[in-house]
């Protein structure tokens, strides 16, 4: 009813995301929700989550850099140190699953990150 609900193309673009479908019509959403709310953390996580399955984890970095220094959710701490492993950043990588585990409410994958310094999708 409104394409342009806030709520509506956050959750879309990264529930997309996760299913790697349709990632072009992702990003254009999320691109929108970052240019309209620059300091929203779940919004700009949202578009380094696309970004990140896209493949351009340089960008994606960009974003989850803005996101983990207005916000202290776990999850955006986990994407952020997943771009980082994706990076060629193993250390830094393993210290921001750390992170986000103390904070909670982390993936099922958590753990197995941290203790074989790899990543689990």
């Amino acid at each position: 009813m409104d394409a342009n609900n806030e709520h509506v193309l956050n959750n879309y673009s990264y529930f997309l995301s996760l299913r790697n479908e349709n990632l072009e019509r992702a990003r254009q959403m999320s691109e929108r929700l970052v240019k309209k709310h620059p300091n929203n953390p779940t919004y700009l996580d949202t578009h380094a989550w696309v970004l990140y399955r896209m493949g351009n984890y340089t960008e994606a970095r960009k974003y989850l850099e803005q996101a983990v220094a207005i916000s202290d959710d776990a999850t955006v701490v986990e994407h952020y140190g997943d771009v980082l492993f994706k990076l060629g950043k193993q250390e830094e990588a393993v210290s921001q699953w750390q992170k986000a585990k103390l904070k909670g409410e982390t993936s099922a994958f958590i753990d197995k990150k941290i203790k074989d310094k790899k990543l689990y999708e």
